[in-house]
């Protein structure tokens, strides 16, 4: 799939899992105008020397009647795209006329892409003129009177015109190094218009130069030539110049992109670095290695303070010159104790000149996350914490409680301390309520530890691109990464401290650890806030990002893609989670978009964390992309790979979907829950594996360790929102539909997944991406506890039946046998399970709300232990009639 052709997907996506909208073009959303009606044949501009935009000229070929069949889909060089509208006519046809105003700063240097489509939605399939995407070079073209840079379009014609007359400015369309299994290093260049003489320098050295005939383009009509470099690895560091003279006289001239050269195994054997990186602290002297082998100089700046002059801090720093080390590292020793004290890394190299950056290996920040710490680790450990062991859980037996850091403290009715609201020390406080009516609920980490979940999985509390500043924080999931070895200050009393937000964040671990409950981590790694300026591009332009020839690779739907499958980005993921698990004692990992990865990658981190920190760790992740990835195909983490995983495992979205047709499903669509006229055969195939642990009816192997089982999560509604937008609209129904859906998740095999509040109806009244909403929007409302307290109770019961038998934790044989059975319209589902401990076998019975006749069971001698509807006076017998979106658990000895 061409990765611009769908961008609509990436731009819900890029919303859907928190990402910062800087990423994302503002227009992706955009309703199309009329721009059939009252549109001037020609435009009526003023004449100006401004730089104003650009113009798209279309021709006439393609206008119906008097609307407009086609429009644009435009997108900036590696950023997301969006629908734009013809806006005018002129002589030539229709054209798109657009100001920068509307784009980023960068647009005119990068560039714009473009398809020319029908004026539809992508999801009704909209047909394409013919000619694929195209791409605006803006400095091979002339502005025009009015501040504008015009092209031409033909229909189906893949040619960008320069003129209406047909005319096609000269072109150097790349100019690259390559490598060949073969014929060893190339170097290669291709124009767009025939050229009669070439000149290729490295240095002051003329290397390839010639008059050319015919005869020596290897590819006529693409314009190629290339050259052998021999079989060694060129230098890193030294720049290939071009200049090409065309037929018509104009000369061009282009630097060479090195950069296919860090995918070769030349490069990753010459300047593979496996030892540690970072500020590595000891009392007596701190080494400071970083991997930066295309800069030329480096330089380290000390600060003793973490906050910048423009911040209210100060930038009074001492600077040092770092030496060239092995494997392309570079390294300063710094004599004596150096604790506490901050820093940043002045980078120069072809790309970037003395840029400041912090240390991708920085393990604390001050303010902002604008400077690395060196940190003393003994000095951040809460009394207690030698005693502190991640709980050996085994991925089966996890019931995993999804929250935010603030959403579980941020209401009026946690009752907490409200200097701690919204705070990591609000995250471990305990002894909080809340009180409505006479009745008294607990709230906060005593309501987790009531519900009786033990792993509690938080959204990112790494360091992200947010304001940390207190009377300056506005509510975000985090999905915006920018310094992944740091914690976030924005949930810190003390923001401007580095130490103050690790002493905290140890302290709420430690405190969940006491009470039986592993915190789980989620991990953001394929994606950053930014590419432009950002640390690892400053430090190694186009290594640690994946590209295509339209620029920045953009699979997460924010704008661009980092590369696992790169030996130093593997590398940094591997040592990344091994210090967080190790330092912190995490439970495990959840890894957003985990399918950008490449399965070797997650196989060795997976590995690492399991033979070196702890077995018990447990590793999941979306199993999806925002996107188009440019990654070789078949190699990336993906559902389909799951055979291929080695030591952990993904959402299963069949069951959900199946289930309440959550994710990207339309609102409009039910699933076995909500659909109560009829019952869908897939749904049923879909929810059977489930239960028994399988996220693919077609996978070869039963691992139920690789399947989390779940209905909602931070993404989309709430499950009380996502009934609801489906139309029901009876709070009675409601309820039950959302009963029934956990009632089946929590009694099938594999990883257990909530998300917090589903326990009470939780609501964000309706809002399906609240990633950047109010905090008021994402609070835990522990009023609804008191509501639903039935509902609560009978979450407890599901819970302790998971945690306290062995019912759900078989082996993947175990689950293969389950017999799960359905009445005559599949409207009803049982299963019978052996707890082989105490010698008992569970019946668990699911109805939704197709009703049917033989909705009638065998119990007897079984004894209750749970009803969902909570009917008074409920015989278990023979002919055990089951009500409409009812769950019935029971036991009988063996």
């Amino acid at each position: 799939m061409v990765l611009k052709r769908k961008k609509i997907l990436s731009f819900f996506l890029c919303l859907l899992m928190g990402f910062t909208l800087v990423a994302c073009n503002e227009n992706t959303n955009k309703e199309p105008d009329d721009p059939g009606k009252d549109k001037p044949i020609e435009p009526e501009l003023p004449i100006t020397d401004e730089n104003l935009g650009f113009a798209i000229h279309y021709d006439q070929t393609t206008k119906t009647n008097d609307t407009y069949k086609y429009n644009l889909w435009l997108w900036e060089n590696g950023k997301d795209g969006g629908d734009y509208q013809f806006n005018g006519e002129d002589s030539y046809g229709i054209v798109a006329r657009y100001q920068w105003t509307e784009f980023s700063t960068t647009a005119y240097q990068n560039g714009i892409g473009l398809i020319v489509k029908e004026n539809k939605p992508w999801s009704e399939n909209p047909v394409k003129d013919g000619d694929g995407d195209r791409y605006i070079d803006f400095s091979a073209l002339t502005k025009d009177a009015y501040g504008y840079y015009n092209i031409y379009l033909k229909f189906g014609d893949k040619t960008i015109y320069t003129s209406a007359d047909g005319e096609v400015n000269e072109m150097i369309s790349a100019f690259s190094l390559a490598y060949n299994k073969v014929k060893g290093f190339q170097i290669w260049f291709q124009t767009n218009k025939d050229f009669k003489n070439y000149e290729i320098t490295l240095g002051d050295k003329v290397v390839f130069s010639d008059t050319v005939g015919t005869d020596k383009i290897e590819s006529q009509s693409e314009r190629r030539m290339v050259f052998s470099l021999g079989q060694e690895l060129p230098s890193i560091l030294e720049e290939y110049h071009l200049k090409v003279i065309f037929e018509s006289g104009k000369e061009m001239t282009k630097i060479a992109d090195n950069s296919t050269l860090f995918s070769t195994q030349a490069f990753e054997d010459a300047y593979t670095y496996t030892g540690e990186l970072g500020a590595i602290y000891a009392k007596e002297s701190t080494t400071f290695r970083v991997w930066s082998p295309v800069s030329t100089q480096m330089k380290l700046r000390i600060y003793n303070t973490g906050t910048p002059a423009s911040l209210g801090g100060s930038d009074v720093h001492q600077e040092y010159p770092m030496i060239q080390g092995e494997k392309g590292t570079w390294e300063f020793v710094y004599n004596g104790d150096c604790e506490g004290k901050y820093y940043t890394y002045v980078v120069t190299n072809s790309t970037y000149k003395n840029m400041e950056v912090v240390d991708p290996y920085a393990k604390s920040t001050g303010v902002n996350g604008l400077r690395g710490m060196v940190v003393d680790f003994s000095k951040t450990n809460p009394e207690g914490w030698d005693q502190v062991e991640i709980h050996d859980y085994a991925a089966t037996g996890l019931t995993v409680y999804e929250t935010h850091i603030a959403d579980l403290t941020s209401s009026a009715t946690w009752g907490g301390t409200a200097a701690n609201a919204k705070l990591y020390k609000g995250f471990y406080e305990s002894g909080t309520t809340y009180t409505k009516g006479g009745v008294t609920v607990s709230t906060g980490f005593d309501h987790i530890k009531e519900l009786g979940v033990n792993a509690v999985q938080i959204l990112p509390i790494f360091d992200q691109a947010n304001e940390e500043r207190v009377g300056k924080r506005t509510f975000n999931w985090g999905y915006n990464p920018l310094n992944y070895n740091a914690l976030d200050g924005i949930y810190s009393e003390d923001p401007t401290d580095g130490y103050v937000k690790i002493r905290e964040f140890k302290s709420l671990v430690q405190a969940y650890n006491e009470a039986g409950i592993n915190i789980i981590m989620d991990v953001v790694y394929n994606h950053v806030a930014g590419l432009e300026k950002c640390n690892f591009d400053v430090l190694m332009p186009k290594y640690y990002f994946r590209y295509t020839s339209a620029g920045a690779s953009n699979g997460s739907g924010c704008g661009n893609e980092t590369a696992s499958e790169m030996a130093m980005f593997r590398k940094f993921m591997i040592d990344s989670t091994e210090f967080w698990a190790s330092e912190y004692k995490l439970g495990g990992f959840r890894f957003d978009l985990m399918g950008i990865h490449d399965v070797e990658t997650m196989n060795q981190l997976a590995k690492n964390l399991h033979e070196n920190v702890n077995d018990s760790i447990t590793v999941y992740g979306e199993p999806w992309a925002g996107g188009t990835i440019a990654l070789t195909t078949g190699t990336a983490a993906s559902q389909a790979a799951m055979n291929s995983y080695q030591g952990y495992g993904c959402f299963n979205d069949k069951m959900r979907d199946a289930l309440i047709k959550g994710g990207l499903n339309s609102n409009s669509s039910k699933g076995w829950i909500t659909n109560s006229t009829k019952v869908a055969a897939s749904d049923i195939t879909d929810i059977k594996s489930g239960i028994r642990g399988l996220v693919l009816s077609g996978n070869t192997k039963w691992e139920p360790e690789k399947c989390v089982n779940y209905v909602t999560c931070h993404d989309n509604y709430t499950l009380y929102d996502r009934i609801k937008a489906a139309g029901i609209k009876d709070e009675d129904m409601i309820l039950k539909m959302a009963m029934l859906s956990n009632s089946v998740v929590f009694t099938s095999q594999g990883i257990t997944f909530m998300l917090a509040g589903e326990e009470f109806l939780r609501t964000k009244g309706g809002n399906e991406n609240s990633y950047n909403a109010s905090y008021k929007v994402n609070e835990l409302d522990y009023s609804l506890k008191i509501k639903n307290l039935t509902l609560f109770k009978n979450y407890q019961r599901l819970i302790a039946l998971k945690q306290n038998t062995n019912l759900f934790g078989k082996s993947g044989t175990d689950c293969k046998n389950i017999d799960v059975t359905t009445n005559s319209d599949g409207s009803m589902i049982m299963y019978d399970i052996v707890d082989t401990v105490k010698n008992c076998t569970y019946r668990i019975v699911h109805s939704n709300g197709v009703s049917a006749s033989d909705k009638v069971v065998n119990l007897e001698g079984y004894s209750l232990y749970l009803d969902t509807l909570n009917l008074q006076g409920l015989s278990l017998t023979a002919n055990t009639v089951i009500s409409n979106y009812q769950t019935i658990i029971a036991f009988k000895a063996n």
